[in-house]
């Protein structure tokens, strides 16, 4: 069993797997990928013992906590400050400054605290480190006062220190008044309230304001390893209020800002510093000089890279004006900032507490500015980005998060939307106009955001607060983009290749015609606001048309390629999009695509589970570990696109770490148990290599890819643990709980926060058995338990506490069962089928996968290799275009190429696949005429094929070549016909060889 670090309960021991593990790999233990660590083993003793020494050590914790004391040195120029674990040194020798402040004996700062200035017109500079006068100190009781003066040319600055000990914290009052000398601009460039020096040894801080977090290293990153990783970085958040956490020793120290006044904290890196900046103004909005050209960036306002300059535009101030600003250092409980609960079967469980809460928080912003896609660094994000900003959010069950989100929305609301309705694409900079005005799904992504966080909410007010704006961009999509002749909608595109620009930003597709991604959306939006404008609205006409529109979207796209619609019957998917001419393109097994159609029920129960099965297929011949964005290189003359747009050779099929969260949704819909933990498992392992180490994606060798941005949606596999595997989903008036885990993961148990307070505990005995506890106040909240995997139409018996009840699943399988009441209930499916879908997606073994490779001649350099006719590559790519012979000029000769394959095998299939490159260079040097022969010791050679006047491949079709079974150890292919390749040169090539067993 796996615990993620949970609070206690009454009878039960603690366990503290996750932030042990954390706290152990910070020190330097190492973590094989896909490898979980060992648990601790407990330290035996003898019964009287273990007593007598858990005694004594609960008395010296507790003595220790209740330690409150200020002693004064008056020699050294010192007070010290002692409350529980909590010690801080005042030195007043000529400054004002906290010298020293430590948490349980650990030193927290590099170089104090301090309060700093900088006069905007002249840039004279004070510090309380530097003072031409001793502060005047008064001890009094268990408070201390240090009042002193700052003075220049143009200004003079008295200010007050005030500090108390309280109940485990220690607060700091600084109480500062301006008194400008005439004709002087009272414009402050930097006015540091506190000015704090951290050593480094904090590892992630965390916003309670917003849910946010900025990961400045962890376990899997070493220190440094994200955010403020150079000299003068700068982060900023228009907030005061911090938890700095570090997994060694597993501490946590919340630092607590309040002022009347606007407060803004800029971070800073420095060599063993980081530094921590209070500003304040009274300003109704902060302005922003770093991250801009010319103003704040919307998302990236707040972050300067390797940029000497101060993120906030300088404050106005007056004479006589004073400032108060309130500080409070006191401890926190690490384990409350880690904590997930116990879930069982997850291989490494401190990965994944890190994923989500290092990681993945990092997308919020700040208050007011929701969750950004492309996290803090990188620019532009708009309304389309809520497609998987969304699912972020919904995996934390965390209020401020949630309301950050909320926040969002209301901004593309006022700022977002054109007067025709449109939603704009996206926004660099808050002054300036909207770009990428033409993506198609900006619209339906806002609307199906709103209507979704609706549901995670119940916040009618809001949604009434939204409705036009929504009813808006819904008409200018039914208006302005649906094809009524096709049932489905379109962009603007009206040729079939075109330099026109984006027409949506699913990893930037120049999509010509009618994108099966956007009319995915549009069915989203359609049926959510369907039932929406029916029971919260009440207006039917409204319903009944977005139902009918989304009905006919349905069947259309559902309809063969061949008859006007996107379901490719030779591929088993769909296709990506539909020129205007109605001819498919981007066959190539989309994933994004297909999990899409799955789980938001454009498919009946039959094709989903082909779409997985197809799915597993793919995984499974190209031996992936984690899902790819397509699993075939869309063709350069299908996307106009110049050079090599991914360096992996897969044009737009890397893999994004988020792509198991959306296996995790299609999954739960048809009941699929087994892949969403195996895809979770690997993305886990993949994430403890170097935390992704930002990179939005990774090629088909998991390596990272350059360039692009830093995307937390990566975190999403860590949130569909809770809202997809153990399903749980808030609902407008109450919960559903949908669980779809394997055995694996039996007993888990979590406790998450439903709407704004209330709490919900699950503990899941099996995937159809569960004790529900849901503790609410409102009398018309309910639960809804439903179980994916049945058999569709079929009668089921449903236990809720000692009552039995039938139920029928629907035509998806799905049983559904409302409680009559809240409160603790077990409820179960008590003859459900556990085991739900299973694959049946057999691939056989490709028995040449690594096998030894001769050849006549062979290329060794420019990512030719013998060797790389058999590493596994199915597609040419930059790291393995695959192997060539040598060339020679003006002369058809033959090459061959063997394989050895370890010991006989009995052999009845051999797969030729061509060079591939991207699509540009499909069959090149695939030869005209060859032989295929195998052979037991090496020496004598049997024939299996020959092919002559053989056609060029150039489609991704696999040239696949059946013979009468045989043992055989070696195949050898030998060309007897080839090629040019360029400029006369005569080669054979092949991306891979592959052997198989006779078929069955």
């Amino acid at each position: 069993m796996t615990t993620l670090s949970r609070p206690p309960r009454p009878g039960r021991r603690r366990r503290r797997l996750v932030t042990a593990t954390l706290a152990t790999l910070a020190a330097g233990a190492t973590l094989a990928s896909g490898l979980a660590p060992a648990a601790a083993q407990p330290i035996a003793h003898a019964a009287g013992e273990a007593s007598v020494t858990a005694d004594a050590s609960a008395s010296a914790t507790k003595a220790a906590a209740s330690k409150r004391e200020i002693s004064h040195d008056e020699a050294a120029k010192t007070v010290t400050l002692v409350d529980g674990d909590l010690r801080m040194v005042i030195a007043y020798g000529g400054q004002a400054a906290v010298a020293s402040f430590t948490l349980a004996g650990t030193e927290l700062l590099a170089d104090g605290m301090a309060s700093t200035l900088v006069v905007d017109a002249t840039g004279t500079e004070l510090d309380s480190r530097q003072l031409g006068a001793d502060p005047v100190v008064k001890v009094h009781g268990k408070a201390v006062d240090l009042n002193f003066s700052m003075a220049s040319a143009e200004v003079r600055i008295d200010e007050t220190w005030s500090f108390d000990l309280d109940k485990a914290a220690i607060g700091l009052r600084v109480d500062r008044s301006y008194d400008w000398a005439d004709g002087v601009d009272p414009v402050i460039r930097h006015n540091g309230q506190l000015e704090i020096g951290w050593a480094r040894v904090w590892d992630n801080i965390r916003r309670p304001a917003d849910g946010g977090n900025l990961p400045i290293g962890n376990a899997y990153t070493g220190h440094d390893g994200f955010f403020l990783s150079e000299p003068n970085d700068r982060y900023g958040v228009e907030q005061g209020q911090f938890v700095f956490l570090a997994n060694a020793g597993e501490q946590a120290l919340a630092v607590d800002t309040r002022s009347d006044r606007r407060i803004a904290t800029e971070f800073t890196y420095g060599e063993g510093r980081l530094g921590q900046e209070t500003q304040v103004s009274g300003e109704d909005e902060w302005g922003y000089l770093l991250g801009t050209k010319e103003s704040g960036f919307v998302y990236s306002g707040h972050t300067g890279n390797g940029v000497d300059t101060l993120i906030y535009e300088p404050v106005t101030g007056a004479d006589g004006q004073r400032d108060v600003v309130d500080f409070s250092f006191a401890p926190a409980d690490y384990d409350a900032y880690y904590d997930l609960g116990e879930v069982n079967g997850v291989a490494d469980p401190a990965a994944l507490t890190s994923l989500l809460n290092d990681f993945g928080r990092s997308g919020v912003v700040d208050t007011g500015y929701g969750m950004s896609t492309v996290g803090l660094r990188y620019l532009g994000t708009g309304p389309y980005d809520l497609a998987l900003s969304n699912p972020t959010v919904f995996g934390y069950f965390d209020p401020a998060m949630t309301q950050s989100q909320l926040n969002l929305l209301e901004y593309f609301r006022e700022y977002a939307q054109g007067e025709d309705g449109h939603m704009y694409g996206r926004t660099y900079r808050r002054t300036n106009p909207w770009g990428d005005n033409n993506l198609a799904d900006a619209d339906p992504a806002y609307a199906a955001a709103v209507a979704e966080l609706y549901e995670y909410t119940g916040d009618d007010e809001w949604l009434a607060s939204m409705r036009d704006s929504v009813r808006r961009a819904m008409d200018y999509m039914l208006q302005q983009r649906y094809d009524d002749p096709s049932g489905l909608f379109k962009n603007d595109i009206e040729t079939c290749h075109s330099k026109k620009s984006l027409r949506e930003w699913n990893d930037a597709f120049y999509v010509h015609g009618r994108s099966g991604y956007v009319n995915e959306l549009m069915y989203r939006a359609l049926t959510l606001w369907g039932e929406l404008e029916r029971d919260v609205f009440g207006d039917t006409g409204r319903a009944d048309s977005y139902a009918a529109t989304a009905a006919r979207l349905k069947e259309q796209f559902n309809k063969d390629t061949a008859d006007g619609g996107l379901w490719d019957p030779e591929k088993g998917m769909f296709a990506y999009w539909l020129c205007p001419d109605g001819t498919p393109q981007a066959s190539v097994k989309h994933t994004q695509l297909n999990l899409q159609a799955v789980a938001f029920g454009m498919v009946d129960v039959e094709r989903g589970r082909a779409i997985l099965n197809e799915l597993d297929v793919e995984m499974q011949k190209n031996r992936l570990g984690m899902i790819p964005q397509n699993f075939y290189p869309i063709l350069p003359d299908t996307e106009e696109w110049a050079g090599d747009h991914f360096q992996s050779g897969l044009e737009d099929g890397p893999i994004y770490p988020f792509m198991t969260e959306m296996y995790m949704r299609a999954a739960n819909v048809v009941g699929e148990r087994e892949r969403s933990l195996t895809y979770l498992d690997n993305t886990l392992a993949r994430y403890t290599e170097d935390g992704f180490h930002g990179w939005s994606f990774l090629d088909w060798s998991l390596k990272p890819r350059l360039g692009e941005a830093w995307f937390p949606t990566n975190a999403n596999a860590a949130g569909g643990v809770f809202s997809s595997m153990l399903g749980i989903r808030p609902t407008a008036d109450g919960v559903t709980i949908a669980p779809n885990f394997p055995e694996a993961m039996n007993g888990s148990e979590v406790t998450k926060t439903i709407h704004e307070s209330d709490e919900l505990t699950v503990t899941y005995h099996s995937v159809l058995d569960q004790t529900v506890d849901y503790r609410t106040k409102d009398r018309d909240q309910r639960v809804t338990m439903q179980w994916s995997g049945q058999e569709p139409g079929a009668s089921y018996t449903v236990r809720d506490g000692k009552r039995e009840h039938e139920v029928q699943a629907d035509d998806q399988g799905v049983v559904s069962y409302v409680l009559d009441g809240t409160g603790e209930r077990r409820v179960a499916l008590v003859d459900g089928d556990a085991d739900g879908f299973v694959l049946d997606s057999e691939v056989p073994v490709d028995l040449a996968l690594g096998a030894a490779v001769t050849a006549s001649s062979s290329q060794e350099f420019d990512r030719f290799s013998a060797a790389f006719a058999t590493d596994g590559a199915r597609f040419s790519t930059d790291p393995s275009i695959g192997w060539s012979s040598e060339a020679q000029v003006g002369e058809n000769h033959t090459e061959w190429i063997s394989l050895d394959l370890g010991q006989a095998h009995s052999v009845g299939r051999v797969d030729l696949l061509p060079r591939n490159y991207d699509g540009r260079d499909i069959g090149r040097g695939f030869p005209a005429a060859f032989t295929i022969e195998t052979s037991v010791d090496g020496v004598t050679w049997t024939p299996a094929v020959a092919e002559t006047d053989y056609a060029q491949p150039t489609t991704f079709a696999v040239p696949s070549f059946s013979f009468d079974a045989r043992d055989a150890r070696y195949v050898r292919v030998t060309g007897t016909s080839l090629r040019t390749v360029e400029d006369d040169e005569y080669r054979m090539q092949l991306a891979e060889i592959e052997v198989f067993a006779p078929a069955s």
